[in-house]
């Protein structure tokens, strides 16, 4: 992983999520807003593409902090979001022997499981921290509209992050193109 690198894609898709993440942000009657997750699509990229389980869980982590950080005022605790992200993105890691997954219809599921354990897990953490669960259910329904929303932006965004793979996750070790044995 190009950790550099990385952080700097990481602090792009904060401003996109921060910018234009609010203009897609659709308001449910009865569920509140909700929308894609930009940060969710870049943790699901890196997870299917990275060597190993430490980097997956690391590179979740980082973008969960970034995320709390910026959505994390009024009153909410810091670190609940980054512990879900890097508890998905281990969970996508391990899942992503089990698909296919350059083809869109799986990056859409693993987008939506990833979502859906990692916004799911937050929600628990929130409510179990407020000792409030008079809104938990509203609350699930809303987790499960930002797993959709993000599915359907997942390979989109597997496309773009696609094209600037090669700098953002470190290629295999091995020989290089010019060595013969």
């Amino acid at each position: 992983m190009r950790w550099v690198l990385f952080i700097i894609l990481g602090y792009a898709v904060v401003l996109i999520q921060t910018t234009i993440g609010r203009i897609v942000l659709f308001e449910g009657l009865t569920t509140g807003p909700f929308g894609p997750d930009f940060l969710a699509v870049v943790a699901v990229f890196v997870a299917l593409n990275v060597r190993g389980l430490f980097d997956a869980m690391i590179a979740a982590w980082l973008l969960g902090l970034a995320l709390d950080l910026t959505t994390g005022g009024a009153g909410r605790c810091v670190g609940p979001m980054a512990l879900a992200y890097a508890l998905a993105g281990g969970a996508v890691y391990q899942l992503r022997e089990a698909f296919f997954f350059r083809r869109a219809l799986p990056q859409m599921f693993l987008a939506m499981v990833f979502c859906f354990i990692a916004h799911g897990v937050y929600v628990t953490l929130q409510s179990l921290l407020a000792w409030n669960f008079r809104a938990y259910g509203r609350e699930l329904v809303q987790v499960m509209l930002i797993s959709l929303c993000t599915a359907v932006v997942m390979p989109v965004g597997h496309f773009l992050l696609h094209r600037c793979r090669r700098w953002i996750i470190a290629p295999a070790p091995g020989r290089s193109r010019g060595q013969r044995r």
